[in-house]
């Protein structure tokens, strides 16, 4: 299946920095037509081998990830065995679905960040929970991250979208998880719950926009489909869910937010809507204290049993 972008929002944007400047924002949303598949989700480095994104994206450590629908298909991370965190320009529709490691569950509950404003996400609202209805079998859910980004971490961005080269922009997709990595060293103004990345190109130091412009050696970019997506970093050996993928932004001088060297990744930062998620998600979720407490009684009721047969 081809997916294509759901819609372009307004041409110029204002968005302060080191210096104003106007971003051709695109939602990195996407909905599914029939079409040519191809195999290679994010856009890579042309000098580098997918096979080593598609390596990275399928690492255990970002076994949470999967794809989510909701009128439009993206992705998501299961925090909960019955919760999934993406993101709030995906829900279209009253329900939804998530698709983890071959199986796919309901969502019957899906909840936007009360301050997210659709068309407006250079806010940084845009997160979104989903509550399933039955919980996740064989996937631990990720760890949330509830510190400082600072110093500025190598992270890693895991999707199941469109994919192509620095070179050529997000061109196809196969839905394969792929992640690439980047450093979160730039914002779009609201630094507080929104963080961005640029994509480098190892030949041209003019595509450089944000910190250095030396790219990594896995370095790449969001596309069309990877919306929902997580954002990963590891510090003292843990691994943790630190972002929300919401879109990819151009700047005037490229005017194409279509994925290729210079355009720049924007998320959203978990640890910033660690309170609100607390108060939607009971801690352990519901389905879990649900299954332990039917465990307990079930065992319980066999002691019981056996205690009486002697």
């Amino acid at each position: 299946m081809m997916i294509e972008a759901e819609n372009k929002l307004s041409p110029t944007l204002a968005a302060p920095m080191n210096r104003r400047l106007a971003w051709l924002l695109s939602l990195i949303t996407a909905f599914t037509i029939p079409g040519e598949t191809s195999v290679r989700g994010v856009t890579i480095r042309d000098d580098q081998p997918d096979q080593s994104y598609l390596d990275l994206g399928a690492s255990l450590e970002y076994g949470s990830v999967g794809t989510f629908a909701s009128g439009l298909t993206g992705c998501g991370t299961l925090i909960a065995p019955d919760w999934v965190l993406t993101a709030a320009h995906l829900f279209i529709a009253s329900s939804g679905s998530f698709t983890i490691n071959g199986a796919t569950y309901t969502a019957d509950q899906l909840i936007k960040y009360p301050d997210y404003q659709s068309g407006h996400e250079l806010q940084g609202y845009d997160i979104g929970l989903a509550h399933l209805t039955a919980p996740v079998s064989g996937v631990t859910p990720a760890t949330r991250y509830s510190a400082s980004l600072e110093p500025v971490y190598i992270m890693t961005f895991v999707g199941f979208g469109m994919t192509g080269t620095g070179l050529t922009g997000a061109r196809r997709a196969d839905f394969n998880k792929r992640a690439f990595q980047n450093m979160a060293d730039g914002d779009f103004g609201s630094p507080a719950v929104l963080l961005g990345a640029d994509f480098d190109n190892p030949n041209s130091q003019a595509d450089n926009v944000f910190g250095d412009s030396t790219p990594l050696p896995l370095e790449g970019c969001v596309a069309y489909g990877d919306s929902g997506g997580g954002v990963f970093l590891t510090a003292d050996s843990q691994t943790y869910l630190a972002g929300v993928i919401s879109f990819v932004a151009a700047t005037p001088s490229d005017g194409n937010a279509n994925s290729d060297y210079g355009d720049l990744t924007g998320f959203g930062r978990v640890s910033a809507f660690n309170d609100w998620i607390n108060l939607n998600i009971p801690e352990p979720s519901s389905a879990t204290l649900l299954a332990w407490a039917g465990l307990v009684l079930l065992g319980w009721r066999r002691y019981r049993r056996a205690h009486r047969a002697t």
